[in-house]
This record gives C-alpha cells, structure tokens and sequence, in this order.
C-alpha cells in the first residue's frame, strides 16, 4: 500500500447502498471543493499526473492500484470501496465480470449486458432531498423504475435540458443540481434543481410489488436464485421489446406509461428510460392473463420471491414471466403462469400448450438433440 500518500481529514462515511461517484460528491462537498479536486485528493488519479479528467464508466470499477491509493487516503476499506461500484453486483445481479479487469474491457462488458447505465443515473428527487443528494447505486441498473416509499417512477433526464442525470463531467454540476451546458450555446449551463423535479406519480399497486421484489433481489445480488430469476425476467423483456406486434397490449396502469407505451414510435429503448421498463414489466408480469380472477391467480409471484428459491423441485421450471413461443413459426404469446418451460444450453424456453410435449420433464436436464431442433435462435 502506498505510504506517501496524505491521508484526508474529512471523509465521509458511504451512504447505504450509495454510489461512488456519489460518494466522490459527498467528500467533496465535506471538504468544500470541487469534484475534480476531490479526485485528485482521494488519489483516484496518480500523485505527480499532470491532468485528470475520470472516464464516464468511473462508477463501474476501481482498479486495484486505484482502490489502493484511495484506501490510503479516505481510510475506507477494499470492500466499502468494492461495494459502491457496479462491479458489487457482479456474479449476481449482473452476470460474472470478464476475466480481465481492464477499464475498457469492464466498459463492453457493461455496454453487451444492457441490464446497467455507468455513464448517468435514474433518481428519486424525494429521496435525494432527505439524503443531502445521496446517490443509489441500484439506480443505475435498469431494474429500478419506481421509487417504492415515495410512490413515484424515477426520473432518467433532467426536466430542463433533457440529458442524463449524475455524469462524471468537469463543471459546476453537483449532487443537487444539472450542470450540463450546450456546445450550441456558448456559455450556457443548466442549472435546474435535480431534487426541485417533480416525478410521475405511481398508483399501480402490481408494479409496486414488482418494484419491491427487484429491490429485494438487488440489495441481496449474491443469494442464490436472483441471477436467474433476473435472468429470466431480462429475456422477457428482450422478448416484448424485439417483437412487440405479437405481444399483447399493455394491461391497465397509470396514464403517464400508457402515453408513453404508445408514444414510443417502434424504438423501445429502456435502458434509460424508466417509464418504459415499468411499461415492459407490466406487460411482461400480466399480458395476455385477462382480468378473471382464476386467471390472475396462475401469475406465480412466489416463483421470484424474496428467498429466491423454486417452491417445488422435480419438476418443469415454472413460467415467471410472458413471452412468446419459442417453437419454430409458431408466435403465440405464453401469458406468465402458463405455459411449459423446458431448458435448453441457452436457457429457458418458453413453450405454448401447442407445443408442450416437445418439453422434457427434468427441469435440470437440457434439451436432447432430436428435441433441440424445433427451436430456432431469437434474434
């Protein structure tokens, strides 16, 4: 461990479940200087460099020559500083990490995944005000729609210019406020108050408990189970979102993700948008089920519960989640609940009763070869 280094005499403690560019704001703020002042010093950067300016993936990972720099100065252990980068979700919530550990190898892994944004952040503005503009780390993983305390979806762009909120950039941006300028306007700098915006407010009880689910599974990333239910989840999503003239209309919610559902003009990008993933999720966790009671009761909401583990075992993986037929030419849509999943080396396959006998009856066997035939790759 470096021993030149000056150890800081302010340093705040992380806040739980906070982010580390969050944190980086929080040490700044403390010490009353700006962000790129307190990376320098924290040692984020290399003492004797003669410019610094962090990559906008600098929430994803430390490298180790970094965290041992920054453990030197902030006293703050490995694992704190491991815990407030995204890589604390990896081998879990997010699938394992590539071997290398390379900045930029860590940044493709990221990008293919599509399941985390390192470069901005959703947010509560409720939640930031009663923090003092603490960031979540969870807010940066598209799991996170809705805030479940205020009531409120999350907000992915700020009100007044419409760029990604908390990015690493140099400027006058803070925790509680924009920052971004405009290369068209020379000069110009926004200045809107990120915890002044007002979120859509959110009604629909089903989306809540889904919310609550996901924040169990993300706060817990490691528990056996939750990468696969996550998983699973994803593939639905992916489903809808590569087919979404096939699947079925999105059920009854709150207004504002009915506009947005039908204002999303065939480009269903929801890595940044929150009212889209709660959009897909709805759809994903009641399309196709109808309003009958029987029929809302086949939704197996135990079979992603908080312990993460199946409720039977010896048998066919259950249907969490809707998603279309994965039988060659056939695309009827397989509400949650229904349906037969068999497992295949790629994953589960979801199967409409047209096709169940093609289903093999050892949930942990995979498809034999002769079976495997009859599906054909998703795009």
């Amino acid at each position: 461990m470096p021993t030149s280094l000056r150890r800081l005499a302010l340093v705040p403690d992380p806040y739980p479940g906070e982010s580390l560019l969050s944190w980086v704001d929080a040490l700044a703020g403390l010490n009353r200087i700006s962000r790129l002042q307190a990376l320098r010093f924290a040692a984020f950067v290399r003492p004797g460099s003669s410019a610094y300016r962090p990559s906008l993936r600098f929430v994803a990972h430390l490298p180790t020559d970094v965290m041992a720099r920054v453990q030197a100065t902030t006293g703050l252990s490995a694992e704190q500083l491991h815990r407030i980068t995204l890589m604390h979700y990896a081998d879990g919530v997010l699938p394992p990490p590539p071997s290398s550990t390379h900045r930029r190898t860590i940044a493709m892994w990221l990008h293919r995944l599509q399941l985390a944004q390192p470069v901005s952040s959703r947010a509560c503005p409720p939640c930031l005000r009663e923090s003092g503009g603490r960031w979540l780390l969870r807010w940066r993983l598209i799991w996170s729609f809705a805030c479940v305390r205020h009531r409120v979806f999350l907000l992915s762009v700020c009100r007044g210019c419409g760029n990604g909120l908390h990015q690493v950039l140099p400027g006058p941006g803070s925790p509680v406020m924009c920052g971004h300028s405009d290369w068209k306007r020379p000069g110009y700098v926004c200045r809107h108050s990120i915890w002044r915006m007002r979120p859509p407010r959110l009604s629909d009880t089903h989306l809540l408990e889904c919310q609550r689910r996901l924040d169990d599974l993300i706060d817990h990333p490691h528990r056996p189970g939750s990468m696969d239910i996550l998983r699973t989840l994803h593939l639905a999503l992916e489903d809808i979102r590569g087919g979404y003239d096939f699947a079925p209309s999105l059920p009854d919610t709150d207004a504002v993700l009915h506009r947005r559902w039908h204002g999303h003009g065939g480009v269903l990008s929801y890595l940044d948008d929150p009212l889209l993933t709660a959009a897909l999720i709805k759809i994903a966790t009641l399309g196709g089920i109808g309003t009958s009671r029987t029929a809302r009761a086949q939704i197996d909401m135990a079979s992603w519960s908080t312990d993460g583990f199946p409720r039977t075992t010896g048998v066919s993986p259950v249907n969490r989640f809707g998603g279309t037929c994965r039988a060659i030419a056939c695309l009827a849509w397989v509400p949650p609940g229904q349906g037969v999943v068999a497992r295949a080396k790629d994953g589960p396959l979801i199967l409409c009763p047209a096709h169940v006998d093609h289903a093999t009856s050892d949930r942990y066997n995979p498809l034999p070869p002769a079976v495997a035939e009859v599906f054909s790759p998703r795009p």
